[in-house]
């Protein structure tokens, strides 16, 4: 009898300073709606035959069971149910919406199911309720409550013992716009329960749910993989773990950065979150294996590596602003940027949805296009002093299909003028780092005949990212980037890093070693052993590898260079 247990895609959990080459995503992201069209329920024997696959009864039993467990289903008409040819599985979508209002429907319930169309064991399943919108949170415990219990229930006691302690409780939230300018939001917390084998975690594998306010799972994700002919790393073949600690060398495994608005009390960053500039020390690596004590390398885990070459470039500010206060102003400054003088359109401002427990969205988000769509710009500036964050100017791709006409080295030296135009009077030296994309060594357990073709890394424009330099040292919340058009030689997209406020950076002559601050996270992290399972575009490998790895159940730190001290990162007090 086969042996199957859960495999699931990456979950992706980090705390991420926003900067201004982010927020046009970002803004994007907060105005995400979430509601799906989808094919209208009906009674009529001709029209339900087209819209619907017959289920398979492996499928129809697990969602009967489904359906005990979750007895909002029993209530919604199946919209849709379909078979996917290339991995095998079932879908399910259900909805109560009435025909005529399916797309805009203010009260509804749409649920979407995935099952392994043999075996018929469930994939994922997701619900969403105006029903349960709320703009609360749930707890760390509501959440955990209801993801354990779920689980007992769904794989029973026994099944449970397959997966770890919780990890993640990230919260995240969604909205709908009403077409009357009413807002729907949900708030959902998120956690992962890590597969185990021979009683270790295996990174980013495992199961997903995530949990309302109410105490609703409303997001499952799980896919069965099967083990009888992998080959797993045994714990009794690791290293002592100080022999690993013995053998570290601090060169690659921390990094010394300033940051200049480090929070002091409180993860989320806003006008009234207290920030003081600090130097630190940050660990910087993704573990060490375990048999040999070697440091892993990235490009033991990814298809397509990023080569960095970092240079220093010395900059002369010239100390200009950047502002647009009016739509007239934006106007005129995209027309001065882009040099798109003449060409007729509509700028429109975004209005992005402002979830009510966080503070009003402080930047004006604006788009300009031409009738046919042919050219488009963007610009983000912040709400209040109209000072200009990003901009970027997309035109017709069909005619960029050709061989460059300027070079790397030109185009930089467009870039680095702009720069010194632009940035802060306070920033004259920046660190360029360019990620030059190169094909990883294929491993010998990929089947090359299944390989697609490579990813083509390069596009119509040089991409230039900088770092502002504190006596050398970079200072991680100074970021900029400028794109140059490969045909035109001009800029097409930047962004500006700007601080809140003047603050001087601590001086960095009298610091503490990194073999010190090594000492230190050693004592105040622990190294743990995980298993991590590499991939090869969309192959796996045959079976996991072993590794110690820094500890960050308890959260993310960093050594204080001048005082020795480890600090632990600040948690929002939403999200205890």
């Amino acid at each position: 009898m086969k042996r199957t247990l859960p495999l699931t895609a990456l979950f992706l959990s980090s705390s991420l300073m926003l900067t201004p080459s982010v927020l046009a995503e970002e803004a994007e992201s907060r105005a995400t709606q979430a509601t799906s069209t989808q094919t209208v329920t009906t009674t009529e024997t001709k029209e339900t035959t087209e819209a619907l696959t017959p289920i398979p009864p492996a499928v129809q039993k697990t969602m009967d069971r489904l359906f005990t467990l979750q007895p909002e289903l029993k209530k919604l008409n199946i919209i849709t149910s379909r078979g996917l040819e290339y991995d095998q599985s079932f879908l399910v979508d259900l909805s109560d919406r009435p025909k005529e209002e399916i797309a805009n429907s203010k009260e509804y319930t749409d649920a979407f199911l995935r099952f392994d169309k043999k075996t018929g064991e469930s994939l994922s399943f997701s619900i969403q309720s105006t029903a349960w919108a709320s703009e609360k949170l749930p707890s760390r415990q509501l959440a955990q409550d209801t993801a354990e219990r779920f689980l007992t229930e769904w794989f029973g006691t026994e099944g449970r013992k397959q997966f770890g302690k919780p990890t993640g409780y990230s919260g995240f939230a969604s909205a709908t716009r009403n077409e009357d300018g009413t807002i729907v939001t949900w708030r959902e917390r998120s956690m992962e329960f890590p597969l185990l084998l021979n009683g270790i975690p295996i990174e980013n594998i495992g199961v997903r749910l995530n949990v309302d306010s109410f105490g609703h799972i409303t997001n499952y994700s799980y896919t069965p993989v099967d083990l009888d002919t992998v080959k797993i790393p045994k714990p009794d073949t690791a290293l002592p773990i100080e022999e690993i600690k013995k053998n570290m060398t601090t060169a690659d495994s921390l990094s010394l950065n300033y940051v200049q608005e480090q929070p002091e009390k409180d993860g989320r960053v806003s006008e009234d979150t207290k920030t003081k500039p600090v130097l630190r020390y940050d660990l910087n690596n993704y573990g060490y294996h375990a048999q040999t004590g070697k440091k892993v390398d990235a490009k033991e885990l990814a298809s397509v590596q990023s080569k960095p070459t970092e240079t220093k470039t010395v900059l002369h500010p010239k100390g200009q602003k950047l502002v647009a206060r009016s739509e007239e102003e934006v106007k005129q400054l995209l027309t001065k940027l882009f040099d798109i003088n003449g060409a007729a359109g509509t700028l429109r401002v975004d209005q992005p949805i402002d979830f009510p427990w966080e503070k009003e969205w402080p930047y004006s988000e604006y788009r300009f296009s031409t009738k046919d769509e042919q050219v488009t710009a963007y610009m983000t500036t912040d709400k209040k002093t109209g000072q200009v964050y990003s901009a970027n100017l997309h035109t017709n791709e069909e005619q960029k299909k050709q061989a460059a006409k300027i070079t790397e080295e030109q185009a930089f030296t467009v870039a680095r003028d702009f720069l010194e135009t632009y940035v802060d009077s306070s920033t004259t030296e920046l660190k360029l780092q360019q990620n030059i994309f190169e094909e990883s060594k294929i491993p010998s357990w990929v089947d090359k005949s299944k390989l697609s073709e490579m990813i083509d890394h390069q596009n119509d424009k040089y991409q230039f990212h900088f770092t502002k330099l504190h006596q050398g040292i970079p200072v991680e919340d100074h970021n900029y980037q400028v794109d140059i058009d490969k045909q035109t030689g001009k800029v097409v997209y930047f962004s500006l890093s700007t601080s809140s406020e003047k603050a001087e950076l601590p001086d960095s002559q009298n610091i503490v070693t990194k073999e010190q601050a090594l000492a230190t996270f050693i004592n105040h992290k622990p190294l743990k052993l995980k298993y991590i399972w590499p991939w090869y575009m969309d192959q796996q490998a045959p079976a996991p590898l072993l590794i110690y790895a820094w500890d960050n159940s308890d959260g993310f730190g960093y050594v204080d260079a001048l005082t020795g001290e480890y600090i632990k990162e600040p948690i929002d007090p939403e999200d205890e």
